[in-house]
């Protein structure tokens, strides 16, 4: 099976940085979030990746990443002309399905789902669309949510897209689905959200919605706005992430005299750190950041790039500018094999 990775969003919730700064390269423990997907991808087996783009940065994404994952899986960068939406996406890479499913992600979520159960769930089940889905307390989640079919274990009687009010315990989506092109011709022509205008639809078309139970205390963290972006490094340089924050290849980081680093902090290639600064954990200090001596960061992020000044005080925030963040991260591209 191939998988679609969707990375053609605007990354609206991110203004802080986007578009200079498109929102698959926010960086989480100072690799882009791509590449923690990609690396993800990787663990199911998958035999090709395509990942949807904005048509005008298809130059900039093969620069950075390359045609291959780190673990050598192929890679092919695919335009989107406008902003079709997640269901749009689907409908104009029908190409890419070639008649077959496919195991669908977003590039703004690290996830520790497992994609190759998810899979063979889906070719078990014969649905048409399978969501990996994990238990959440209705009042409080806040995404999309599954009724399980009391009926028919591994398959879901509705969908519902971010219900309100909440109540109950219901199984919350965690983004990724396996999608049979059988349902792409249910898509509208045109903008099309799959989560909202497309999956409630399906029962009631007469197709079958599988429910992969990914599991209690699987680990899913969408980095899409300021503070959810702060909160993923923080967890990375913690270790909650599935996997290990993979270090960018470069220069030592330079750290002044009488400088003080805490537990929990990662400091990127070529960042300099001033004499008499401190650093509290859990922190990134991003690849090209300079920190000024005297300073004081806690539990905060420094971008790539970034520049904080001698004395300042940062506490609990993301700091840097998308132009300097982008600039510094391509000075370690790529993030993915080569070929």
């Amino acid at each position: 099976m191939k998988a679609l990775v969707l990375a053609a969003g605007l990354g609206s919730r991110l203004s802080r940085w986007t578009p200079a700064l498109p929102k698959p390269f926010a960086p989480v423990a100072n690799r882009p979030v791509l590449a923690w997907v990609l690396d993800h991808l990787d663990t199911a087996g998958v035999e090709g990746i395509g990942v949807v783009v904005p048509s005008g940065s298809l130059a900039l994404y093969e620069k950075a990443f390359g045609t291959r994952t780190m673990a050598g899986t192929p890679v092919t960068w695919l335009a989107e002309y406008t902003a079709l939406g997640t269901g749009g996406s689907l409908r104009d890479q029908s190409a890419f399905f070639a008649g077959a499913p496919a195991v669908v992600v977003p590039a703004d979520i690290v996830s520790g789902v497992d994609l190759a159960a998810l899979i063979g769930h889906h070719a078990r089940a014969g649905a048409a669309v399978t969501v990996a889905a994990v238990p959440r307390d209705g009042e409080m989640w806040e995404g999309d949510v599954l009724i399980p079919d009391p009926d028919m274990l591994g398959r879901a009687a509705a969908y519902a897209f971010k219900p309100h009010p909440r109540a109950g315990t219901r199984m919350g989506s965690t983004g990724a689905w396996v999608v049979d092109p059988a349902v792409l011709p249910y898509i509208s022509e045109g903008f099309c959200d799959f989560s909202s205008e497309v999956l409630p639809r399906l029962t009631g078309l007469g197709l079958t919605l599988g429910l992969f139970a990914a599991g209690e205390g699987v680990y899913l963290r969408d980095i899409g706005t300021p503070a959810k972006l702060l909160t993923g490094n923080q967890e990375a340089v913690r270790g909650f992430t599935p996997a290990a924050p993979l270090p960018l290849s470069g220069p030592a980081p330079r750290v002044g005299d009488g400088a003080r680093v805490g537990a929990h902090v990662v400091i990127g290639p070529g960042a300099r750190v001033g004499p008499g600064a401190s650093i509290v954990g859990p922190s990134v200090i991003g690849a090209n950041a300079e920190l000024g001596a005297g300073a004081v960061v806690t539990a905060s992020v420094l971008l790539p790039g970034a520049r904080v000044p001698a004395g300042a005080r940062i506490d609990s925030d993301v700091v840097g500018t998308g132009e300097q963040a982008l600039e510094a991260l391509l000075a370690y591209a790529p993030f993915g094999g080569t070929e």
